[in-house]
């Protein structure tokens, strides 16, 4: 019988593997780390692409609605992987949504007139 031995400089914040991150920066190109505390104060982590145009209306559109829809159109489409707590507890998926909502919203832009 052939004993395997695993590898834990492997295994990334949020339980997730360097072959998983390298995987979603290949497909996604910018793979976004978010970090939040539970009630016991561990650390936990989601990863999140960044959001297209289609993904964007879709947010768009739910927040005509329902806000609380809308942050989980969002996270249901970017959300890539990470502490599987943040899935199943709605306050940390709520937090760690909004906070990525905020960093994901348009930059300021200068005008001028000339």
């Amino acid at each position: 019988m052939e004993i395997t031995k695993s590898n834990t400089k492997d295994v990334l914040d949020g339980n997730i593997t360097q072959a998983q991150l390298n995987q979603w920066k290949h497909k996604h190109k910018k793979v976004i780390k978010l970090t939040i505390a539970d009630d016991d104060e561990t650390p936990l982590f989601a990863y999140f692409k960044v959001p297209d145009i289609n993904i964007r209306s879709a947010v768009l559109q739910a927040s005509k609605m329902d806000e609380f829809k809308a942050l989980e159109v969002l996270f249901k489409n970017c959300y890539l992987g990470g502490d599987g707590k943040i899935e199943q507890e709605d306050d940390l998926r709520l937090n760690i949504t909004t906070a990525f909502s905020d960093h994901i919203q348009p930059k300021p832009v200068k005008v001028e007139i000339l």
